[in-house]
């Protein structure tokens, strides 16, 4: 998950813990220092919601990339809350996230899934 935001950032790196993130964050988004903490609540949400499915539902998941785009789903969500130019910012990454977690979704997809997927 760290690592598919970190291609949106064009880096691979990615923290370790509280203090990193936010040392990562300013590094790479360093007039943004509005949507730090938002991002980090839909991520941290949609890890523990992701979790919940699959410890009390028993539903699996289909793939890491499932959190990311349940990440997604509530910044584009709570966006909704912001001012127009906010939104429009947070939209703009939304789109990049997402559509860097497909391409590693292909990347990392194994030979023989890629064959039958057309």
């Amino acid at each position: 998950m760290w690592r598919t935001v970190g291609c949106v950032f064009g880096t691979d790196r990615c923290p370790n813990d509280l203090w990193q993130y936010f040392a990562w964050c300013y590094c790479y988004l360093p007039d943004e220092e509005r949507f730090y903490t938002f991002g980090l609540a839909a991520l941290c949400w949609a890890m523990w919601n992701c979790r919940n499915k699959k410890i009390f539902e028993l539903k699996e998941l289909r793939s890491p990339f499932d959190v990311v785009y349940s990440a997604c789903g509530y910044i584009s969500y709570w966006a909704g809350l912001l001012s127009a130019e906010d939104w429009e910012a947070m939209e703009r990454g939304v789109k990049m996230l997402r559509m860097n977690a497909s391409n590693m979704m292909r990347i990392c997809a194994a030979p023989g899934d890629a064959t039958r997927n057309g």
